[in-house]
């Protein structure tokens, strides 16, 4: 793994989310560069000061402790969680919004893919169960009461089915003052992002195409809908229990995913005609 200083700001966004603590804001070689001399992101938590107790024989309160000089988010979501006093919560100086493209989501598999639940250090994705969820959100969803909008989730999707788009970012100035010339190059880069949010708004993740539209019209029609007998509604479950079989295998669902229709319809007479 590689980092090109010619182009990092040291926003330090990298150590915030890795999953497995691989980087730290300590600099190598020592005395190469001072952090201080950057602006840096917002601290990703806040403490109710009043109510901590900072129990020195809390294991919760010790990480806490440990933790606050760094921004490391999945023990911050840990210690919220655990926190006795429920003093400590996660405070994201990133503002924006989760987009999930559903009419893309036959593409995606959340029960043989699971990246943007995985690589989510605050679990935020999840999938939906009951029958009304899975009618209002489709098969992955993103509870962003959660998310601190770091996009890894974004950039783990095999098929580009996640957008996000990052409205504000609080930004702190350098410790030690003085004129640095990459603090022009971090306010213009922070001005872009929340230019063109400015611009694309809330983006509509749905569009149906006006001939599918027309299509839809032109078609329906009022009609009886004819009554299942219980012989049928037998003969039904059964089948139906067949083919939910078939496809809770993850084989079949790459297929699917892939649009290998010979090979389901192959596998489909198995399950139909054993």
């Amino acid at each position: 793994m590689l980092i090109d200083h010619e182009k990092c700001c040291y926003c330090l966004l990298c150590v915030i989310v890795c999953p497995t603590d691989a980087f730290h804001e300590n600099i190598e070689p020592e005395g190469h560069i001072s952090l201080d001399e950057f602006p840096s992101i917002g601290k990703f938590y806040k403490i109710d000061i009043d109510n901590c107790i900072e129990d020195i024989n809390n294991e919760i309160c010790q990480l806490c402790l440990n933790v606050r000089e760094r921004n490391q988010i999945k023990e911050y979501y840990k210690i919220s969680k655990e926190c006795p006093t429920n003093c400590f919560s996660i405070d994201s100086p990133i503002n924006g919004d989760v987009l999930i493209k559903k009419n893309m989501l036959h593409k995606c598999d959340p029960q043989g893919c699971k990246a943007c639940i995985n690589i989510c250090p605050v679990e935020s994705f999840f999938i939906p169960e009951s029958a009304e969820d899975v009618v209002k959100y489709g098969k992955i969803a993103c509870n962003e009461d959660k998310c601190f909008y770091c996009g890894a989730c974004e950039n783990s999707c095999p098929d580009d089915l996640i957008k996000v788009n990052r409205t504000d970012i609080r930004i702190l100035n350098p410790k030690k003052k003085g004129n640095y010339p990459w603090i022009e190059g971090w306010l213009n880069s922070i001005k872009k992002i929340l230019r063109t949010a400015l611009i694309e708004g809330k983006e509509q993740i749905q569009i149906p195409t006006v001939e599918e539209y027309i299509e839809q019209i032109k078609t329906k029609e009022l009609r009886d809908v004819p009554q299942l007998s219980e012989e049928d509604k037998k003969q039904f479950n059964a089948l139906n229990g067949k083919i939910q079989n078939m496809l809770s295998s993850s084989k079949i669902r790459y297929w699917i995913k892939d649009k290998k229709v010979d090979k389901v319809v192959k596998e489909l007479r198995k399950f139909l005609n054993p």
